[in-house]
Order: structure tokens, then sequence, then C-alpha cells
């Protein structure tokens, strides 16, 4: 098997082991001292680093996979950008207060990295835009929206500080969450063909078991809208999506692992480790 593929799946394993870790320190605070009215809101408890790290390490994740269309992969991006931002600014709680300074230097930390890595990826596409290739009008939304979201980001903080400290928060959990109904939307035959523009259907075999997440998802959000009063509707509504989320990231891991690829790409390493000079055999440890 190429090493890329072998990365590649390390990664998704890697995200669900993330929030594996989450769920694990909520339970433990929640055991220990009852259950916060948001997941963000565990940032000010003994969970909070744990919560830091794995909305940091879920947004590198997110970014550094590619999406099996150009539309998934935008989705995928966008929730990747927005995860960290969940962290550095953290959600406004009744009788804390946030360090302003600490929220500050964070923030312009993570807008400067964006930018970098934003110029960056302008030159990869800049150098095939010259070589005759082509940027997909999904792939042009996806460096738009990524633009608008840093120019958002940095004129409220240079404008308005305190109002970006109270807010910031929830913006960037919306775009951390409502990017993932898409990305299971993306990934019926529907989502392929309709949403994506993909000229070939969905090469998925579990394309009802993610019209059911996705049903289920609209379902959460149904019935914690309803009960949006309720001082844990938020909570719910938080672990329910991430749940279904989850459940849909394992099937679409196995819907991608496909022996008959598998065996083709082992076949195409070994013979280009038997085609190198002294190259006969497997290749020595």
């Amino acid at each position: 098997m190429k090493p890329e593929v072998t990365t590649y799946r390390y990664v998704r394993l890697g995200l669900l082991a993330l929030l594996l870790a989450l769920a694990i320190a909520i339970g433990i605070e929640t055991v220990s001292d009852g259950w916060q009215a948001s997941i963000s809101a565990y940032y000010y408890t003994p969970a909070g680093p744990v919560f830091v790290a794995v909305m940091a390490s879920v947004g590198v994740c997110l970014v550094a996979l590619q999406g099996f269309t150009d539309a998934e992969n935008v989705c995928l991006n966008l929730a990747g950008i927005s995860a960290p931002m969940v962290a550095f600014v953290p959600s406004p709680e009744r009788g804390e207060s946030p360090d302003v300074a600490a929220i500050t230097n964070n923030a312009a930390t993570y807008l400067s990295v964006l930018a970098v890595g934003y110029l960056v990826v302008l030159a990869f596409v800049w150098r095939r835009v010259r070589r005759g290739g082509t940027v997909s009008v999904w792939s042009r939304i996806g460096l738009g929206s990524v633009a608008l979201a840093w120019l958002v980001g940095v004129v409220w903080l240079l404008s308005d500080r305190s109002s970006f400290v109270a807010r910031a928060h929830t913006l960037a959990a919306t775009f951390t969450l409502l990017p993932f109904v898409f990305v299971v939307a993306l990934n019926t035959d529907w989502g392929v063909r309709v949403i994506a523009r993909e000229p070939v259907p969905s090469r998925t075999r579990f394309g009802r078991a993610y019209w059911v997440v996705l049903a289920g998802m609209f379902c959460v959000a149904i019935v914690f809208g309803v009960l949006h009063t309720w001082a844990y509707a938020l909570l719910g509504l938080e672990i329910g999506v991430l749940v279904l989320f989850a459940a849909f990231w394992v099937l679409q891991s196995v819907d991608l692992i496909d022996p008959a690829r598998d065996e083709l790409t082992s076949d195409a390493a070994r013979s280009a480790r038997n085609a190198a000079p002294g190259g006969s055999g497997p290749s020595p440890r």
C-alpha cells in the first residue's frame, strides 16, 4: 500500500481519537462536577486543556484531509479553519471573566498563520494555472470563503475587540458544526451529482446509511430547537451532531477502504522497488 494512503487513513483515525479524548475528558469532568451548558463551557473546567488541544488538532486534521469532491473539500476546510478559533476565543459564560489579552494574542497569532498558509495555497494554485491546469468552481468558492473569513476576523479583531471577545466564539462554532452536515450530504449519490456537480455517481456503499445520519442530524436540530429554553439544549445539540458525525466518519472510513485498490497500490509499490537499481525484493528495514 502506498505510504500516502496509509498516512491518509491514520489522519482519519486520528480525528476519531481526538473526538474520543474530548468525550472522555468531558465525561470525567461531568461525573466530578456535573453537566455544563455546552461543550465549550468545559473550557473553564479541568477539561479545558484537552478541549483546546482537541479543537486545534481537529482543525489541522480537517484541513489536511482531501475530500472526495471539491465541494466536500471546501466544507472540510471551512470547518477546519473555524475549529481552532472555537478554542482560542472561549465562550462567554456567566461568572467567568475572559482573558482579553490572551484571546487577542491567540486570535492574532492564528489569523497570521492562516494568512501565511493561504498565500502558500495561492502559490500552488497559480503554479497549476500557469501550467495549463484549471481551478474548479468549488475550489474558487473555497478560496473566496477562506479569504472572507480571514478578512472578517482581522477587521473585527482590530475594530471592536470587546465584541470579538464576546461573539467570535459563537460564529466560529457555527461554522465548525454546520459544514459537518453538508459533508454528510455530499457523500450521498444525490449530493455528488446535484450539489458537487460531479458527472459520475457516488462510489459509496453506504448511501442509505448516510441518509440516516443526515436525517438524524436534522432531527437533533429540530428537537433541541424546540427545547431551546432548556438549560442543556445547546449541549444536547452539540453532542448529538458530533456523535452522528463520528458515526458518519467511521462509515466513510470503512467505505473508502477498497481491498482491490489496496492490492493494486501494493503491487505498484512492489514493482517500483523491484525496478529500482539493485532492487529485487522488499526494501531493507
